[in-house]
């Protein structure tokens, strides 16, 4: 039998390997990026996009105050999107056995309106029914009161309310959640939030640009943030108004501290997507969302959407005077992170206008062919393709550490298992017919290949 190998989404390289991507599209992205952002006035953006195949490209637009333009290696705030670390950071402790998603918080959590039976998977997928501690009237007058000021994660309970709802009644989004999440984390793994998080995901995944802010120092710099929401004209909010990330940032912790350059964040989207963080099984747990819509839902840290007609993941961020957006494109295998320092264009503008129209650009781009590959990748055949009641999978060279993941377009696991060299059979007796992801490790080399079921 002829073996083929039909290249739909072409090849995931291990963040080790990320080169430029091809100055082909380099002038399309910096001309759309420029164009939007002008014409949206927006004040400053970082953005970066990882093509598969090809890499990552990054972009800036504007300035973050006279004379000092936005460049790639500055270092922004991503607020919300501190939660997608702290989910996985739970998911892989459940992976090592020390925590269950069904474990009840009360373990770890003692506060007057935090009900101990509150299970750990109801605080990451926001169930839990707790009032949020960044609503409070007071945590506003404290913060204000001296933007200088570091606080403490359990500072933050006296800022929490009466429960606005029982355990798992309803759907609300609430900060107080990934407080007390970080805080768990702390416990488990008996040191502070920021090390537990370099430990369990950082440092495995050499993301050098990405810290807990203020308990860890970024080694670039935060630009000025800007925001029209305080004086009702576009004002710098440091020599403006004299605000310093400091007290806010400290404040919200597990729910929304990490800073980080765009190029980060979108490796870090990547690392979590691609099974490098957490294993397969986890990340179809992450995956398991709360429907909101049709065609939305959030899981453990996670959001799902459609753009541009197509399927996405994310998880957006606000701080004060900055923004983020990001996506994973479960079609395309696109990632794409944009970072602002204004706060005042809000999150759907710069979701919907910036975010959208670089992905759209991505998603008119042809698929990548076989020359497109990464040469230090070790190439497996996979076989037949349509298939219909088994498929193969070749391989050489395996040094006895190789493993498949196959996914449906939902990203459910349908299959998962390690590889032999030589070739290996799958039976797909219990495949629909329909569209999978395969995703190959072989010692730390990735490649994934959409695959056709038909029966």
């Amino acid at each position: 039998m002829k073996r083929t190998l039909l290249l739909v989404l072409s090849i995931l390289i291990s963040v080790a390997s990320f080169a430029q991507i091809s100055p082909v599209y380099t002038n399309a992205f910096q001309h759309v990026l420029d164009s939007v952002c002008k014409k949206n006035k927006i004040k400053g953006v970082s953005a970066a996009i990882y093509r598969p195949g090809e890499g990552i490209w990054t972009g800036t637009y504007g300035e973050s105050h006279a004379g000092t333009p936005i460049t790639s290696d500055m270092i922004l705030p991503i607020g919300s999107n501190t939660k997608t670390f702290v989910s996985a950071a739970i998911l892989k402790l459940q992976e090592d056995g020390k925590i269950k998603l069904e474990d009840t918080i009360g373990t770890w959590i003692t506060h007057k309106y935090v009900n101990g039976q509150i299970t750990v998977k109801q605080l990451l997928i926001h169930t839990s029914g707790l009032a949020d501690y960044t609503n409070d009237t007071a945590f506003f007058v404290a913060m204000n009161a001296d933007y200088n000021k570091v606080w403490q994660p359990e500072d933050m309970y006296q800022f929490i309310d009466t429960a606005v709802a029982a355990p798992g009644a309803t759907w609300k989004y609430c900060n107080t959640n990934y407080l007390l999440a970080g805080i768990i984390v702390s416990k488990i793994a008996n040191k502070p939030l920021e090390q537990a998080l370099r430990d369990l995901i950082l440092t495995p995944q050499n993301l050098q640009k990405t810290f807990l802010f203020p308990q860890e120092q970024p080694t670039g710099v935060i630009p000025h943030g800007w925001s029209a929401n305080v004086t009702g004209k576009l004002a710098d909010m440091y020599t403006e108004i004299g605000y310093t990330n400091t007290a806010f940032l400290s404040m919200a912790t597990g729910a929304g501290a990490y800073v980080s350059t765009a190029e980060d964040n979108v490796k870090f989207w990547h690392a979590l997507m691609s099974g490098q963080i957490i294993n397969a099984g986890s990340l179809a747990m992450m995956k398991d969302m709360y429907p909101l819509a049709p065609t939305q839902g959030y899981g453990l840290g996670l959001m799902k959407s459609s753009l541009n007609g197509r399927s996405i993941y994310s998880h957006g961020g606000t701080c004060f005077a900055f923004l983020n957006e990001n996506l994973y494109d479960s079609v395309g295998g696109v990632y794409i992170t944009v970072l602002s320092n204004q706060d005042s264009i809000t999150n759907d503008l710069l979701h919907a206008r910036v975010l959208g129209a670089l992905h759209k650009i991505t998603v008119k781009m042809p698929a990548l062919g076989i020359k497109d590959m990464n040469t230090e990748l070790a190439e497996a055949k996979i076989y037949p393709n349509p298939a219909t009641d088994r498929l193969h999978i070749a391989l050489s060279e395996t040094g006895n550490n190789a493993s498949v993941v196959i996914v449906d377009m939902t990203g459910k696991v349908a299959y998962s298992g390690s590889l032999k060299d030589g070739d290996n059979e799958i039976s797909l007796s219990n495949f629909a017919t329909g569209l999978y992801m395969t995703r190959i490790n072989n010692n730390g080399l990735i490649q994934t290949q959409k695959i056709q079921v038909i029966k």
